[in-house]
């Protein structure tokens, strides 16, 4: 069951997609497809090949770290710190890192796909949504 929060957190998040620059959507969206299975919150500061959404996108898009990504945009400021709340509000709820990397790159994923119904990570998005138990 969703809280109030998530929701919250949820629309927060979306909103600060819908503002981010094309090439950074495009860089997490690819960062979905290929290191989703990577997608953590929380470990700003280390790299120990997990990351959030932002360091993900990073990675794919040649820099070394999230951090040269925030200086692009106030959106790109905006995503880790939501990202790490709407984490850690899920894993609060489930208790299982696991179960919270699944629904957070599904949450991701269907964001992405709103910005951009052609982008990679609307494949992502279906796939997550025929997983989603019922």
């Amino acid at each position: 069951m969703t809280t109030g929060r998530q929701t919250a957190l949820e629309a927060d998040l979306r909103s600060a997609l819908a503002d981010a620059d094309p090439a950074l959507l495009r860089g997490m969206a690819r960062a979905l497809e290929r290191d989703g299975d990577r997608l953590v919150g929380g470990s700003w500061g280390t790299d120990d090949g997990d990351g959030c959404l932002l360091t993900l996108a990073a990675r794919e898009m040649g820099a070394d770290t999230g951090e040269e990504l925030l200086r692009g945009s106030i959106a790109a400021v905006r995503i880790p710190a939501l990202f790490d709340e709407l984490w850690a509000e899920i894993l609060r709820r489930s208790g299982d890192a696991a179960t919270a990397r699944r629904i957070t790159h599904r949450l991701v994923a269907e964001a992405l796909a709103l910005q951009d119904p052609q982008a990679p990570a609307s494949t992502a998005a279906e796939r997550a949504l025929s997983a989603r138990p019922r």
